[in-house]
This record gives structure tokens, C-alpha cells and sequence, in this order.
């Protein structure tokens, strides 16, 4: 087989196609798919949407958590995500559609009985999401109140909590939401990317 001299302009435009080194990886990994590999058609992110989470730091729990349900879950997921990849596959329990409600328990024993509550974001994430301003979390969830399924807890009291992000006074805070209530078609689960 004869090899021709490198071309690093045609490198870059292949490595810029894939998006980096983050659609690099992505392609390497088998978890880019393109569908035809002469053209490699990138699909943009929008400016600001990457999110980097240092997988590293634990999560800050306020001082009511009695355990960490999963805790082996911490530190997994991504180094770094894409908000807008988030925003479309938001996550609904089919309890939650078409007008109905469905309790937070529900939802929690659907992710843990399908083994997808590993693809859900969690605290630390929502951390990250936290530090961007309050337009960015307008653009992306506007109207929402984002789940953090990773992060269950169980309080002092022996009841189960989801941390979620929601807008307040004009900024992001983070809201615990007990299990034993119910979700509706505006309470979403944030989930990564397949």
C-alpha cells in the first residue's frame, strides 16, 4: 500500500467537521454516527451551550441529607456536555403527557427498574448549569423545572428528594423535590445524550 504525504489542511477540515475534540472523541468512541463519512457533516453547538463539569468534585449536599441514594453514580458522565443536546432530550415519564401527573416515586422506580437512571444528570451537573447566567437557562429550559435524577437523597425524616433547577427572582436555584408529590408535564428529567 502506498502512502501519500500528509495533507494537514484536509486533517483540519476533517478534525473541524467532527467538532473538535469533543466530536473526535465522540466519533471514536462509535458514539458519532455519520452518515456519509465523505462528507462528515457536523451538527454546530450553539455559543455558550458546552458545558466542562470536573468529575473530580463531589457534589455540595445541603446539611438535611441523611444519605446519598446513589453514590456510586457521583462522579460519572461526561466532562463536558452540550446544554442544547440536554434541552431535546428532556424526559418525561408517560404519566406526565398529555396533561397527566404521575408521583416523583414513579419516576424513580421507572429509572432504577430500566438502568437509565445512569444517563440522567445530577447535582454536580446541575452546579455547572448554575454558574451560565439566567438567559442561558431561560433559552434552554425556560419554564421548566429541570430533575437531577442521579442525585435522590433521603432526608433525616426518611423522605426521598430530588434536587431540580427552576428559575426564581431572576436567577437559578436549586429545589428539592419530594418524592411523594407529583410531576407534571413541566417537570422534566434532564438526561444526557445518547
Amino acid at each position: 500500500m502506498k502512502y501519500s504525504k500528509v495533507d494537514l489542511g484536509k486533517i483540519e477540515a476533517v478534525w473541524n467537521k467532527l467538532g473538535g475534540e469533543a466530536g473526535a472523541d465522540a466519533f471514536l468512541a462509535g458514539k458519532l454516527i455519520v452518515a456519509d463519512p465523505q462528507s462528515l457533516t457536523k451538527v454546530k453547538a450553539e455559543p455558550g451551550s458546552i458545558l466542562r463539569v470536573d468529575r473530580s468534585v463531589r457534589p455540595q449536599y445541603p446539611d438535611w441529607v441523611d444519605k446519598v441514594m446513589h453514590p456510586e453514580l457521583e462522579n460519572t458522565g461526561p466532562k463536558r456536555f452540550d446544554l442544547g443536546r440536554v434541552r431535546d432530550n428532556l424526559w418525561l415519564h408517560d404519566g406526565q403527557k398529555n396533561g397527566g401527573r404521575v408521583t416523583g416515586q414513579v419516576i424513580y422506580d421507572y429509572l432504577k427498574s430500566t438502568d437509565t437512571l445512569k444517563t440522567c444528570l445530577g447535582l454536580r451537573d446541575g452546579e455547572e448549569i448554575r454558574k451560565k447566567d439566567i438567559e442561558t437557562f431561560r433559552k434552554y429550559f425556560g419554564g421548566k423545572a429541570v430533575f437531577l435524577w442521579k442525585s435522590v437523597v433521603r432526608r433525616r425524616s426518611g423522605n426521598l428528594n430530588v434536587p431540580d433547577l427552576y428559575e426564581d427572582g431572576g436567577q437559578v436555584v436549586v429545589g428539592w423535590g419530594w418524592l411523594d408529590g407529583d410531576w407534571l408535564v413541566t417537570d422534566p428529567a434532564a438526561r444526557f445524550a445518547s
